[in-house]
């Protein structure tokens, strides 16, 4: 197995299980501890995890702003039904709004055969997967490309992205929580979601269940400002009393995804 391959697999471990440790992996992918080390020292250097006594551990907090090939290898299953999902919402005809998350992506690979479409985006990932959609005009914010996300980011693309209007927007967070809402752990692409959300008549939030009863540390949106929840596990009874308090709409229904296996793809 090449490193790059080990690494990724340690990473969805620690998505999965919040922590890992040297000896457990060591005996798991058959190498020596020290093998293991330089391994959760280079993700330590990358900021993916956070090094222990005899392991390392995930924080919550940084996995929203994790570099995107990070996200991208995480639920891939899960996130592609989520992306299905969002698609089977959106009709030929319709202008909507894409952020940068990467269930973002997933829509767009959806959406490319539709009719009429005009896509508004910060994200240069959904830009470049519907560049060849002949049917479908795309509108770039703009800004300042922020290298972790491929996301566009900066006053320029906040001012850009006021002057239009969508059908709809589809937009992520770092977790949604009781009592803060949707929140973020970038206050950039915070500012971009909520001007999203704002600008558009329906503003549906996409997110997996790992998400929910989480919060990151600024804030998006309340959930005055959601009109719909999509995601991958049936909410709980508090959860689904406080949105039809809101009137949020829920499409919760369960896709029956176990946490994937690692993926070595890159």
């Amino acid at each position: 197995m090449l490193a790059i391959e080990r690494r990724k697999k340690i990473m969805n471990m620690l998505f999965e299980q919040g922590n890992v440790m040297v000896t457990e992996l060591s005996k798991q992918f058959t190498v020596s501890e020290e093998t293991i080390r330089r391994d959760l020292d280079k993700l330590e250097k990358e900021g993916i995890l956070v090094r222990t006594y005899g392991g390392a551990i995930l924080e919550d907090g940084l996995r929203s702003d994790f570099p995107l090939w990070v996200r991208e290898s995480y639920y891939v299953d899960v996130k592609e039904k989520l992306g299905e999902k969002c698609a089977q919402l959106i009709k030929s005809g319709d202008t909507i709004m894409l952020d940068s998350s990467t269930t973002s992506l997933y829509i767009a690979k959806k959406i490319k055969n539709k009719q009429n479409l005009t896509v508004i985006t910060n994200s240069f990932k959904v830009e470049l997967e519907l560049s060849d959609a002949e049917h479908v005009k795309l509108i770039s914010t703009g800004g300042t490309l922020q290298r972790r996300s491929l996301s566009y980011v900066s006053h320029s693309a906040t001012r850009a992205l006021s002057h239009y209007f969508a059908d709809a927007s589809f937009v992520s967070c770092t977790g949604l929580h009781l009592q803060r809402g949707a929140t973020d752990s970038n206050e950039f692409e915070a500012e971009i979601r909520k001007l999203m959300l704002k600008n558009s008549e329906q503003k549906i939030l996409v997110l997996d269940h790992t998400k929910i009863d989480k919060a990151g540390f600024t804030f998006i949106t309340d959930f005055q400002g959601i009109t719909k929840v999509v995601t991958d596990q049936s909410l709980s009874v508090e959860w689904r009393q406080l949105l039809s308090r809101y009137n949020i709409e829920i499409d919760d229904e369960n896709m029956d995804t176990a946490p994937e296996e690692p993926t070595t793809s890159s």
